[in-house]
């Protein structure tokens, strides 16, 4: 089976057979891949250039299947800054490393990352790591 373009949700599944397809992140980004459902079935995906798959896009459903997309927990360092220095700081050094972030209110969390989580601690801003679905303001992440 060969995924061209996502499917609007139904607003039930009803009596159908749900198949989940469970992508990372990085693989939500990607608009071609070959991926398997929790059941073993492939499934090629071939999306449009700049169409990136969400946690619950639905692939395929007919009157006996759906296959959803999930996605995956990451392991994440959140970091925790207490003042709005500590949260420019912080935000520069997640930039000035090319690291894709999510930013809210109460902080900043990035994958899991050994670099960041020294700066953190060398400036004193506490973090913590945890598990989590990672959704990045942009997915434009790179490293050196």
């Amino acid at each position: 089976m060969i995924v061209e373009h996502v499917i609007p949700a139904p607003a039930s599944f009803g009596s159908r057979r749900v198949e989940r397809v469970v992508l990372t992140s990085g693989d939500l980004a990607k608009h071609r891949q070959r991926v398997k459902t929790d059941a073993g079935r492939e499934v090629g995906i071939s999306l449009p250039h700049g169409v990136a798959l969400r946690d619950g896009d639905v692939l395929h459903v007919d009157d006996e299947l759906a296959i959803v997309i999930e996605q995956a927990e990451e392991d994440l360092l959140r970091i925790l800054p207490r003042t709005p220095e500590e949260f420019g700081r912080m935000g520069y050094q997640v930039g000035n490393l090319h690291r894709a972030a999510m930013i809210d209110h109460d902080g900043i969390a990035v994958l899991y990352d050994k670099a960041i989580e020294a700066l953190a601690h060398r400036f004193h801003v506490p973090c913590e790591r945890r598990p989590g679905k990672f959704r990045p303001a942009q997915n434009h992440g790179h490293s050196h």
